[in-house]
């Protein structure tokens, strides 16, 4: 089974390898969180504990932030250490659930207000370009069949909503698909239920409980971060410490870019643009893999969710060092739902982990314009 390390040596599970590559952040595209949402099986488990206002039998499943609770039964696993609401059943097979604001831009709204798209009608209009494509993109061709009977207008929180149920073939398993939308304050919510077809009667009345429970407030605080980080630990000149004592190397970055406390991944961004560094370590299954293997597979995931022609490796790098472990840096450009992504990942191995160092920017300009902070940033890193 393949394993991506987060805080903790216990958060292992069936996550896809490289996730850190397609951070899940709220301002990248919809069609890619969508994509991720169903692709991958949310399994690194976030503490829960007892809060004011749980329903009975359930537990908060609700991502730092996040304008809306999300609770599930208390059989579930809480999976919000990636900032995305959501949970999973069994980590043996496909059982997930995510819910995830996608807020309406001025591009969107145009194209609805010029096919004069009003109420539910919106949110059909969605649903067909964002959350349907992002399932038969990843599914058998010709897979994808609608379950009319659950195609209806529903509930969410106290708002009108739409219900659709899809079936699809992916990776030779039939999963069913059932997206929940509604729409608030120019914003579109979207419940994503992903489930293996062996499992759904068993889980069509924990569904029901789901969306019943689920309400709209105000944006969630945890009491306590997913990954607590000293703010005084010692660091080079210009620069702070962005990882615990958890993992196995310590990620210096400079004192204006922003640390993400709740999540597990130990990342640090610009507030200005979103540009990004994330460091992940990947567990392989086999006994050994090289940097190039890794790498490969990563090539593999980005090639099979870009649009066309969307993935082009730029530049190769070998001889470089992370941590002073021998590395290679990869430059690349990644496009999903007409949107370029520039990315640098440099990657070394260490013990038995394979440590991925990426760099995400929104545009070849801001790539260029923050490189110079990623270099630091590669030079401070220490393995421990």
């Amino acid at each position: 089974m393949q394993k991506i390390q987060g805080s903790s040596p216990s958060q292992n599970g069936r996550l896809s390898l490289g996730r850190e590559s397609w951070t899940v952040k709220k301002r990248v595209s919809s069609r890619l969180l969508l994509l991720l949402c169903l692709a991958l099986t949310l399994t690194c488990v976030s503490c829960a504990t007892k809060e004011y206002g749980v329903p009975d039998g359930m537990k908060n499943a609700t991502a730092a932030g996040a304008e809306f609770r999300l609770y599930v039964p208390s059989v579930w696993n809480v999976s919000t250490a990636y900032g995305v609401s959501g949970a999973y059943f069994t980590m043996t097979q496909q059982s997930t659930v995510s819910a995830v604001k996608y807020p309406v831009s001025e591009e969107l709204e145009t194209q609805m207000a010029a096919l004069d798209l009003k109420g539910s009608a919106r949110l059909s209009w969605f649903w067909e370009q964002e959350c349907k494509p992002a399932v038969e993109a990843i599914a058998l061709g010709g897979s994808v069949t609608a379950v009319e009977e659950e195609t209806t207008a529903t509930t969410l929180g106290t708002l009108n909503a739409q219900r659709y149920h899809l079936t699809a073939t992916v990776k030779g398993e039939t999963l069913h698909v059932v997206h929940v939308l509604a729409e608030k304050a120019n914003a579109f919510y979207v419940i994503t239920f992903t489930v293996a077809d062996d499992l759904y009667a068993t889980l069509v009345s924990h569904i029901e409980s789901i969306l019943t429970n689920f309400i709209f407030a105000e944006a969630y605080v945890p009491s306590t971060y997913v990954k607590p980080i000293d703010p005084d630990a010692d660091a080079p000149e210009g620069m702070k410490l962005a990882s615990n004592g958890d993992v196995a190397y310590r990620f210096y970055v400079p004192t204006d870019w922003t640390v993400n406390g709740d999540e597990a991944i130990y990342a640090a961004y610009l507030e200005s643009d979103r540009t990004n560094v994330s460091v992940v370590p990947y567990m392989p299954d086999a006994d050994s893999m090289s940097v190039a293997e890794f790498f490969a597979l990563c090539e593999d995931m980005m090639k099979s969710t870009a649009d066309e022609d969307g993935y082009e490796l730029l530049k190769t790098e070998t001889e470089q060092d992370l941590g002073g472990r021998l590395a290679t840096a990869y430059t690349y450009r990644y496009t999903v739902g007409g949107r370029d992504f520039y990315y640098k990942q440099v990657v070394a191995a260490y013990k038995s982990c394979i440590y991925s160092m990426t760099y995400t920017a929104a545009s070849a300009e801001l790539f260029d314009a923050h490189l110079a902070d990623f270099e630091r940033m590669v030079d401070a890193f220490e393995f421990r």
